[in-house]
């Protein structure tokens, strides 16, 4: 199976690279799966990327002068960082800074550390990195991270790190062959629910050649998508829910122990 994987692949690069034009260089990009379920036992799950790169340039791919970084992004939230201060003898949320369309899940996925791929000004217009993230310049027809340098803007990403919802992974991607690549994603067992946009950029000379979009989904199963399903589409009914599910729980609760 694996050697007839191989050969269906070759010939589509030979195929591809005979109609690209001279100079071209093009990036093409799968995902291994279109959902991943979650339930109640989910600790996390494990997904392959893969693609080739096509070219006529066969002598650079040949010498290895190309690169392929992949991000990963979750779908975009609004974050409230609050800084604690002592007063009184009592530590208080004293200062806050609100962040639009910060990503709910962030993975850079490499062969090597990015800033031996390319400078930060091919990087930060396209958000590629942890510390370039917030750097591009902000979009007028849409919510745009912002983040200025500061003590809120470092929680963010620091803390963000500590969740293990943003990554910067090197040696995550393998080049199976000149041409072929593979990287493994990490998902953690609190990865966010939903939509999860992939992208992937083919470098030569630190510049950006070409890229590629796909996604796939997380998404909850079972009893548990029932409960998500109705917390976001019946809050009421759901909040309703739960006070009686505390009320019975407590008197059953009481009955027992007055019994005993």
């Amino acid at each position: 199976m694996k050697h007839l994987i191989s050969l269906i692949s070759g010939a589509i690069l030979v195929a591809g690279t005979s109609l690209l034009p001279a100079h071209a260089e093009s990036l093409q990009m799968g995902v291994s799966v279109d959902q991943v379920p979650v339930s109640s036992s989910f600790d996390g799950a494990e997904i392959v990327i893969f693609g080739s790169i096509e070219t006529n340039e066969q002598a650079d791919l040949y010498r290895g002068e190309y690169d392929v970084v992949i991000r990963v992004e979750g779908a975009p939230e609004d974050v409230v960082i609050r800084k604690k201060e002592r007063i009184g003898g009592i530590w208080i949320n004293n200062q806050s800074q609100k962040y639009e369309a910060v990503p709910s899940f962030y993975s850079i996925l490499s062969a090597r550390p990015l800033d031996e791929i390319a400078k930060s000004d091919a990087l930060e217009p396209v958000s590629l990195g942890i510390q370039n993230l917030g750097k591009a310049e902000p979009d007028i027809d849409q919510k745009t991270l912002v983040l200025k340098p500061g003590q809120f803007s470092d929680a963010l990403r620091r803390l963000r790190v500590e969740q293990e919802l943003f990554a910067e992974t090197p040696g995550t991607l393998t080049q199976l062959s000149p041409s072929l690549f593979r990287a493994r994603l990490s998902l953690p067992a609190n990865v966010p629910i939903g939509e999860h946009k992939v992208t992937a950029y083919l470098f030569k000379d630190g510049q950006i050649l070409n890229t590629n979009e796909s996604s796939f989904k997380i998404e909850k199963i079972g009893f548990e998508r029932w409960i998500y399903n109705l917390a976001h589409d019946q809050g009421l009914l759901h909040g309703i829910m739960a006070v009686l599910v505390a009320i019975f729980t407590g008197w059953a609760a009481n009955a027992i122990f007055r019994k005993n």
